[in-house]
């Protein structure tokens, strides 16, 4: 006669079963998050932003970094629901030892670089102005007048390091950019979910690249008066003289508030890019109808190179109620691997090489990447090209923000299910998206390699 288990000790063999054949056989259990845990990483976090470097002028030596992973792989996976709380431990070395800056001036490779701080930044957003000019020409006390911070937000001006001729978009322009951010994050505390980069002039060419280059770092850009890197050259008075625009910008914007205008009659930054590329977004609207909804454009009758009457001030009232779009639900990455111009020399750095876009992640992106990612309840798909092959090596990073853990997530390249399962939240993750933008906003706890 065969013996029968109690119920209650039926049911929690079998929960125990589900549970093993659920968690892979090589993972350990994930540990728990306590303050003893919680002071352990702190310490550890202290030794890594003193490593880090702190600016975007300078790498990481990379002997340095490979020995503090290793040791950072050692706390393995970590608990359910606890994403916020670790990236608190981490990120608080991070105001002591990571970017920062003293009276506003830098140290690089492309000499002195300087900037103005405008208001303190604590729980608000920042503004990134940049200055209009050309060759041998510009100065940072030009955007401060312009009275950006109406947005009720900090302001940060830098100063072309090297005066020339659409310098926010050289190697140098990107790189200081992008430390003043870091900067702006670790030492001010703003809100990473609301940056904006502004500029009028070579400003609003500078405000146009960066958008265009780096919008998950952005919840919105007004770039005035400016022009696009374009082929034969960028000064062309109409559309019909372009004959293209520098690849790895415009489709990229997608998720991103922009607000950008001309004039007709400008002849400093004539309108012919703006108006081309008008016509470039709206073909894209087309084929992507929940796409590129944030975007305004206007070019101005009877207006040379000056605000028009409506503005600043439009585009001002526009920016204060548009944050980040910092998950998007669908994104699309173009990549170029040398935007025109690099500047004047390289300075020991060339371009800088951008591995992080929203949640994905590429260590050797390739010029002309395409990408287009969608997620809905636990299914990615992806078309991904690069000169029509398939592009290996990329990452999906996620957390419980943009899945539900409990369930599995499918990952799809066009027809082709190329991953199924539940991937678990680790230290690793969290340490390295946390690091890559020094944003306490867009980080993420799990990751697919594909």
């Amino acid at each position: 006669m065969r013996t029968l288990l109690p119920a209650a000790l039926l049911l929690a063999l079998l929960t125990q079963f589900a549970a093993a054949q659920d968690a892979k056989p090589d993972q350990d259990p994930a540990p728990t998050w306590d303050r003893k845990t919680a002071k352990e990483a702190g310490e550890f976090a202290e030794r890594w932003w003193k490593a880090r470097p702190k600016d975007r002028f300078t790498d990481w030596d990379p002997a340095v970094r490979a020995k503090l992973l290793e040791e950072a792989k050692t706390w393995g996976r970590v608990p359910e629901g606890k994403l916020a709380d670790i990236v608190e431990a981490l990120f608080k070395p991070a105001k002591k030892h990571g970017p920062r800056h003293k009276g506003g001036k830098l140290d690089t490779p492309f000499g002195k670089a300087t900037f103005l701080v405008n208001g303190s930044g604590k729980g608000k957003g920042l503004i990134v102005g940049l200055h209009g000019g050309g060759e041998g020409a510009g100065s940072a006390s030009e955007a401060t007048k312009w009275k950006w911070p109406k947005l009720k937000c900090m302001g940060m001006y830098p100063q072309g390091i090297h005066l020339v001729h659409d310098t926010w978009n050289t190697v140098h322009g990107e790189r200081f950019i992008l430390t003043l951010i870091e900067i702006a994050k670790c030492q001010y505390g703003v809100d990473p979910d609301r940056v904006y980069v502004m500029g009028f002039s070579m400003g609003g060419t500078g405000s146009w690249f960066m958008a265009g280059r780096h919008p998950d770092l952005f919840a919105g850009a007004i770039p005035a008066h400016g022009v696009l890197m374009a082929q034969p050259k960028s000064q062309l008075a109409t559309k019909e003289e372009v004959g293209a625009i520098q690849h790895g910008i415009v489709p990229n914007v997608r998720n991103l508030a922009l607000w950008y205008y001309t004039g007709y009659e400008d002849k400093n930054c004539m309108p012919g890019t703006y108006l081309f590329v008008n016509d470039e977004i709206e073909e894209l609207k087309k084929r992507d109808p929940t796409g590129y909804s944030k975007i305004h454009f206007k070019c101005y009758e009877g207006v040379a190179h000056a605000f028009p009457p409506p503005e600043p001030t439009k585009g001002y009232k526009f920016m204060e109620g548009q944050t980040r779009d910092t998950f998007p639900k669908v994104l699309v990455w173009e990549y170029a691997t040398k935007p025109f111009p690099l500047g004047t020399g390289t300075g020991g750095c060339g371009r800088i090489k951008k591995q992080y876009y929203y949640w994905l992640k590429c260590p050797n992106p390739e010029d002309r990447q395409y990408i287009r990612a969608e997620i809905e309840d636990n299914v990615i798909t992806m078309e991904v090209a690069v000169r029509g092959k398939n592009q290996k090596g990329i990452t999906i990073l996620l957390n419980d923000r943009m899945i539900d853990p409990k369930k599995e997530v499918v990952v799809k390249v066009g027809k082709e299910e190329v991953y199924r399962g539940k991937p678990q939240p680790d230290f690793v993750t969290i340490l390295e998206t946390l690091d890559a933008r020094c944003d306490t906003s867009m980080v993420f706890d799990r990751k697919i390699d594909l």
